[in-house]
């Protein structure tokens, strides 16, 4: 029958008629491995960051776990576990780690119920036979490792060392029977006291502080004070009064505009407010109609397009003429309150011997913003007159910050329609004007 080993020491445990002539080694072993688990010494490195398990053989007292004293050695670069085996046992571990990471000792397995020993301590540990294999410290050289009892007078020296009592409770001043307290003991801040029989207080010995605004009278104004008791309602100032003798409060005076600046947009771009901007009016004009060529025999002008600003304003442009004939004015469109102007048609041509067409007027605006264009003109070769293109529509509005100032608007200039080809002995007919795009900023 072969030999088995004990659970805890790993002794081997010989069969009756078994190992025969082999006893006397065998047994010898069996001493070694008491004997390693009774005073053997293991220099074990745990450097790093991983778990170490300690190895085990069956009556072997070379195995790591078979040591009674095991010193841990090499700098740890996180929390590690070191493994004992899982049964009933007693150790002495010396944690000589660096690293200033956490160093546990556990049963296999059962890493959950492990103990942490201290870096420098040297400990005694056990693990107990329950089904969770706990590990407790038995003693250890840290103080920390104490989880209960209270230590005896007799552990404390005569003299106790020079240490910071910066974190002791309870301390009674009764017991004070020599000495004297000296200033820097005294908080910064002494406690509330009933002073009403402190005399021969001086104010020239306030040092620092600041005297709270009720212990101060009201300071007249020949002291450099304000004369003022009181210290107004939110949003007040504080003004000269009409006499010029005293300072008063008084809620302030309505903002007004400070200034105000023009911009004319020929060409499409972008408006962006100015810092401070409150309101701006915008007068959007289209482009006009192109006229039409020669009486009859003339090609039609082109049409003028819109103006816009942003989507607040669109002017539209004039429509044009076809030969001879007369354009149609422009209309203007918004989405807030405004005031639009539609475009005049232009006049007809005539027959040789008279005067072109006339160009449309922009409603409501000056002669020559956004005009359609004008007939082509009579000559001494009987050339034939056009007919007028029409006038551009326009449109005016007061907008208030900040409905237009958060971004920058888009403003579209409408370019004016070019005007028709003239037909045989016929003149073309003028282009019409260019649309335009007004801004006056009114800043604070």
């Amino acid at each position: 029958m072969s030999s088995t080993f004990s659970d805890r020491l790993k002794l081997e445990l010989m069969a009756t008629g078994a190992n025969a002539n082999t006893w006397g080694t065998n047994t010898n072993n069996n001493l070694e491995v008491l004997d390693a688990f009774s005073a053997g010494y293991l220099a074990k490195s745990v450097a790093g960051s991983s778990n170490i398990t300690l190895t085990t053989a069956n009556a072997s007292d070379t195995a790591e776990s078979s040591n009674k004293t095991i010193e841990l050695t090499g700098a740890l670069t996180g929390a590690i576990s070191v493994f004992i085996p899982a049964v009933e046992s007693e150790y002495n571990f010396f944690n000589n780690t660096s690293g200033s990471h956490n160093l546990k000792i556990s049963a296999t397995g059962h890493d959950a119920n492990g103990v942490v020993i201290a870096q420098g301590a040297k400990t005694t540990v056990f693990c107990d036979g329950s089904s969770n294999f706990n590990v407790e410290i038995i003693s250890s050289t840290d103080a920390g490792a104490l989880g209960s009892g209270t230590l005896p007078d007799a552990r404390f020296p005569a003299t106790l060392p020079a240490a910071s009592g910066a974190n002791l409770t309870t301390l009674n001043a009764s017991e004070l029977d020599s000495g004297t307290i000296p200033d820097a003991r005294f908080p910064s801040t002494l406690p509330a006291l009933n002073g009403s029989a402190l005399t021969d207080l001086n104010a020239t010995n306030l040092a620092s502080g600041t005297v709270a605004d009720a212990r101060l009278p009201t300071v007249p104004t020949t002291k450099g004070g304000t004369g003022l008791t009181s210290i107004g309602t939110a949003g007040q100032i504080i003004q000269v009064n009409s006499g010029a003798s005293a300072l008063e409060f008084a809620d302030p005076a309505g903002g007004g505009i400070g200034s105000s600046t023009t911009t004319t947009f020929n060409n499409s771009g972008t408006f962006t407010a100015a810092s401070g901007s409150q309101f701006i009016s915008i007068s959007v004009v289209g482009g006009g109609g192109g006229g039409g060529g020669g009486h009859n025999s003339g090609g039609g002008g082109q049409a003028g397009q819109a103006s816009s600003f942003g989507s607040f304003l669109t002017a539209n442009g004039g429509n044009a003429s076809g030969g001879g004939g007369a354009g149609s004015g422009g209309t203007a469109s918004s989405n807030i309150p405004y005031a639009g102007f539609g475009g005049n048609s232009g006049n007809s041509g005539v027959l040789p011997g008279r005067s072109a067409g006339g160009a449309g007027q922009v409603g409501g605006f000056a002669p020559g913003a956004g005009n359609g264009g004008g007939g082509g003109t009579f000559n001494q070769n009987n050339a034939r007159s056009g007919g007028g293109g029409g006038g551009a529509g326009a449109c005016y509005a007061v907008i208030g910050a900040p409905q237009y100032s958060p971004a920058g608007q888009t403003v579209t200039v409408g370019s004016g329609g070019n005007g028709g080809g003239g037909g045989p002995q016929s003149n073309p007919g003028g282009a019409g004007q260019s649309g335009k795009v007004t801004i006056v900023e009114f800043i604070s």
